[in-house]
């Protein structure tokens, strides 16, 4: 009689890589999510300066300000953040708010970042204005 020699993961074993791939995940996974966020804000001070300098480029050529977001080209991206102008005779305030159902709803630091036409920039979280994201 053959006995059968092959070498295998006992089921102890096994659910001890589990566990512990378990316990990496639970350490990576909030820091993972904080990169994300933090790379959508770029993202959308990138896009917001991008704005503001194709402002100043149309207030060289018209004489004012464009208040009108589809004008401005190329169109900023829509799905992390809402982008706004408000306009007036000789300034403009750009603003981006972040989507309620999208992927930066969840940072609650930053929620809607603004680039003024002097260059000023202020962030607001959900309830003051935050210095975390500037």
């Amino acid at each position: 009689m053959m006995l059968n020699k092959q070498k295998a993961f006992s089921l102890l074993e096994l659910l001890l890589v589990l566990a512990l791939v378990a316990v990496l995940l639970a350490f990576a996974l909030p820091a993972w999510q904080q990169h994300q966020r933090m790379a959508g804000r770029q993202q959308a001070w990138l896009q917001l300066q991008r704005i503001g300098l194709q402002q100043e480029m149309w207030y060289l050529q018209q004489g004012t300000y464009c208040d009108d977001m589809s004008l401005l080209t190329p169109a900023p991206e829509q799905i992390l953040y809402d982008y706004q102008v408000q306009v007036s005779a000789t300034t403009y305030l750009l603003s981006a708010t972040a989507k309620a159902n999208g992927p930066q709803a969840n940072d609650s630091q930053c929620q809607r970042l603004t680039l003024a036409s002097d260059g000023e920039t202020k962030s607001y979280s959900k309830t003051s204005e935050s210095w975390a994201c500037n």
